[in-house]
C-alpha cells in the first residue's frame, strides 16, 4: 500500500480514537458507543446482503435477541457478562442459522418478507412475554461491563467496543478475501451459474446468514449492558430499515462500506439536533440519507477510496499506478 496513503487512514483512525478523550461530553461519547454497535450490525448486512445477495429486514430480532438473552443469563441465571454476551451471541448465531433455511427455497422481496415477519414475531415476543422480558415496561437492572471489578465508563466502553469492531472487520475481511467470499460474490451475481460451478450454495448462505445474525447479537448483548435498561421500542422493525440505510449508505459491495455507514447515519443526524428545530429532527436525518444514496448509488467508501486513489495516485488496492 502507497505509504502517504497509509499514513492519512492511520492518522484518521488515530483522530477518531481520540475524539472521546478531548470530548468529555458524555451524551457524545454515547453516541459514539451506539455509532460503533450499529457499525457491528451494518457490518453483517454489508456480508449478507453485499457481497451473498441475500436480503434481510428483520435484524432488529437478532438485535433484540441477543440484546434480552444477555440480560437475562446475567441478571436472572447470574452468568458473568462477558460469558452472557458469549452466549447471547451464540444464541443468535444458531437462530440465523435456522433462518437462513427459507433462504434455500425463495429470495428477493420473498426472502425479504421472510425477515420481516421473523421480526415482527421477535418483537410480539418481547412485549407479550411479560414474566420474562418486562413486556412494555421494559427490563431494568441489568449489569454493567466490569472491569476490575469496577464499572467501566462510556469512555472506557468506547474503547472495548472498538476493539471488538476491529476483530469484526478482520473476520469479514480474511472471509471476503478468501474462496468462501470468492463464492459469495458469484452466488450473488448468478445462483444458477455458481451451483453449476460445483459451489454449495447452501452451505454459504447458511455461514453468511449465521454470521450476519451473530454479528447484531454481539450488539445486542454490548448494548444491554451499555444502557442497562431494555425497551421494546429499541427493536422494532423500523430499526431494522435503519441497519439496512446504514449499509446502504455506506457501500453495499465495500468492506469498510458497514463501518462508513454505521458512524454517519448514526453520528450525522446528530448535528441536525438543532435547538428550537428539534421537531424537524427525524426529517433532516432521512433527507440527508436520501441526497446521499441519490448522490451516491454505490455508497460513501467506494467514493472515499477513489478519491484516495486519486489524491495518492495509486489504484484502488492502494498499488502505485
Amino acid at each position: 500500500m502507497n505509504k502517504k496513503r497509509t499514513i492519512v487512514i492511520m492518522a484518521i483512525v488515530a483522530a477518531f480514537l481520540a475524539v472521546p478523550i478531548f470530548d468529555r461530553n458524555q451524551y457524545h461519547v454515547y453516541i459514539l458507543d451506539r455509532a460503533l454497535l450499529n457499525c457491528m450490525i451494518a457490518s453483517g448486512l454489508v456480508a449478507l446482503t453485499g457481497f451473498a445477495g441475500q436480503m434481510s429486514l428483520g435484524h432488529a430480532a437478532f438485535y433484540g435477541i441477543g440484546a434480552y438473552a444477555s440480560a437475562i443469563l446475567t441478571t436472572r441465571v447470574g452468568l458473568p457478562v462477558w460469558l452472557g454476551i458469549i452466549l447471547a451471541a451464540g444464541l443468535c448465531l444458531l437462530v440465523g442459522m435456522l433462518l437462513s433455511i427459507p433462504s434455500f427455497r425463495v429470495s428477493g422481496f420473498y426472502l425479504s418478507l421472510v425477515t420481516i415477519s421473523f421480526g415482527n414475531i421477535v418483537w410480539a415476543l418481547i412485549v407479550n412475554w411479560q414474566s420474562l422480558t418486562g413486556g412494555p415496561l421494559g427490563f431494568a437492572g441489568i449489569p454493567p461491563v466490569r472491569f476490575g471489578g469496577q464499572p467501566i465508563s462510556k469512555v472506557g466502553f468506547f474503547y472495548l467496543a472498538a476493539a471488538i469492531l476491529a476483530s469484526i472487520f478482520l473476520v469479514s475481511y480474511r472471509l471476503a478475501n478468501s474462496f468462501i467470499g470468492r463464492g459469495l460474490r458469484a452466488m450473488s451475481d448468478d445462483e444458477m451459474a455458481a451451483e453449476t460451478a460445483g459451489i454449495d450454495t447452501k452451505r454459504l448462505k447458511l455461514l453468511v446468514f449465521s454470521l450476519s445474525a451473530a454479528y447484531a447479537g454481539i450488539a445486542g448483548g454490548l448494548y444491554a449492558h451499555l444502557s442497562t435498561f431494555l425497551s421494546p421500542e429499541s427493536f422494532v422493525q423500523g430499526e431494522s430499515a435503519n441497519f439496512v440505510a446504514m449499509s446502504v449508505v455506506g457501500g453495499l459491495r465495500h468492506i469498510l462500506g458497514g463501518v462508513i455507514g454505521g458512524l454517519t447515519v448514526t453520528v450525522i443526524p446528530e448535528f441536525l439536533r438543532v435547538k428550537g428545530w428539534e421537531v424537524y429532527y427525524l426529517m433532516g436525518s432521512s433527507l440527508a440519507i436520501l441526497v446521499l444514496v441519490i448522490l451516491l448509488p454505490s455508497g460513501l467508501a467506494p467514493t472515499i477510496e477513489r478519491g484516495m486513489s486519486r489524491l495518492f495516485g495509486t489504484s484502488q488496492d492502494g498499488q502505485r499506478k
